[in-house]
């Protein structure tokens, strides 16, 4: 069953607010994790307080009962002095005795006190263990939704099996940050010409993905009706009309300026013959051990300060040629010193594997490799999305 626009368009809005509803859950539960980590801290250390004052009252009270089981020595010289030190040591045993009860009573109210306070924190233990239970199961079904919604993505992206009846060999080093994806790729054949393109839209995860889907809705409106004049220039002409309409854009200063950077090309089987539009996303040509860069035009799909025509460049190919096109993920990629990886790495790579291997599954393995290598123990900053397209 095919989902309209505005069904798919439903689904990431549901999604969006599902998540920023476990978003604020998770802060509510932080909050109050801290609250009571800080009460069970005070429990402590007021049982700490009464264990010691009942082993201080328990020495005194040891004390006054040896005292009493002491006999007193008798003084020949003065039955009264006698009588009179007896009076003071049972005044003495009186007033500690005195003072004994007041603390135990000081000592039963701490007691309850702390009785009081045990009982609290159960229920809020109790209590914050329920909202873990809520926001776990509401994480569960974001993350359904989430997943389904990727499933939705992958339909309507081409199949590697589709682009290899193109091409003699394809890889598609696909990384999204989140589930779904704002990096796509897209491939449509009519007889012998094939167009292909990557792209990467504004932000990633569920917003760049609505982005990713309007892309494609967009491109396969665009192409349906193409024919042997059209050059890649029109097309993305044509899309960014489309970003702009769609989006109500008007270049207001506060206004979010969303769209997707583009690399396309259209290849005749027959003749050989290709042509390169890009906008802010170029494209790589790697011939043996030489890579030849094709440049984009600087200026996004979508609206900008500076709107620029977009062009064309014709791109002479030959058999077991590779052309690359790419988004940003993969050169702006951080490493445990905090370098980016850059372009010129990437070129570099890019020439290094050809010279290893023409197999485009082991092509895309060594770009896996050299990525985990690189980003080590950081995480992935942006969507990644590499395609190989060899010639045949």
């Amino acid at each position: 069953m095919t989902l309209s626009s505005l069904e798919i368009t439903l689904i990431i809005i549901a999604t969006l607010l599902a998540a920023a509803i476990v978003y604020a859950a998770f802060n509510y539960k932080k909050i109050v994790a801290k609250a009571v980590r800080r009460a069970h801290s005070q429990y402590s250390n007021l049982l700490r307080e009464a264990e010691d004052e009942i082993t201080r009252l328990k020495a005194v009270n040891s004390d006054i009962k040896h005292q009493s089981a002491e006999p007193q020595p008798q003084d020949s010289t003065s039955s009264a002095d006698t009588q009179m030190a007896q009076l003071i040591d049972t005044e003495k045993i009186a007033l500690e005795q005195k003072k004994l009860e007041a603390q135990q009573e000081e000592l039963a109210e701490r007691n309850k006190m702390l009785w009081d306070m045990s009982v609290s924190i159960e229920k809020e233990r109790q209590h914050i263990q329920s909202i873990k239970d809520k926001i776990e199961a509401d994480h569960r079904a974001v993350t359904a939704s989430i997943t389904y919604a990727k499933l939705i993505q992958d339909a309507v992206l081409p199949s590697e099996e589709i682009l290899k009846e193109s091409f003699q060999d394809v890889f598609l080093f696909w990384r999204p940050r989140d589930i779904v994806s704002g990096d796509f790729y897209w491939m449509k054949r009519i007889g012998d010409t094939v167009i292909f393109t990557v792209a990467d839209c504004t932000g990633h995860g569920v917003p760049g993905a609505f982005m990713s889907m309007l892309g494609v809705s967009f491109l396969n409106e665009i192409c349906v009706d193409f024919n042997s004049s059209t050059h890649p220039a029109q097309i993305l002409e044509e899309m960014r009309r489309k970003v702009i309409s769609t989006l109500k854009q008007t270049n207001s200063p506060a206004e979010q300026k969303d769209g997707m950077d583009m690399a396309l090309c259209i290849l005749n089987l027959n003749t050989m013959k290709m042509q390169f539009a890009g906008a802010n996303n170029g494209m790589y040509l790697v011939r043996g051990s030489e890579l030849t860069e094709y440049k984009p035009v600087r200026c996004p799909i979508g609206i900008y300060l500076k709107l620029k025509p977009f062009e064309n460049r014709d791109v002479d190919v030959q058999h077991g040629d590779y052309i690359y096109m790419f988004s940003d993920g993969y050169a702006d990629q951080f490493s445990d010193d905090n370098q980016k990886y850059t372009s010129r790495r990437l070129k570099q790579l890019l020439v290094d594997i050809n010279c290893k291997t023409k197999s485009a599954s082991e092509q895309s393995s060594l770009l896996n490799t050299a990525l985990e290598l690189w980003r080590g123990d950081n995480e992935q900053l942006d969507d990644i999305l590499i395609g190989g397209y060899q010639i045949r």
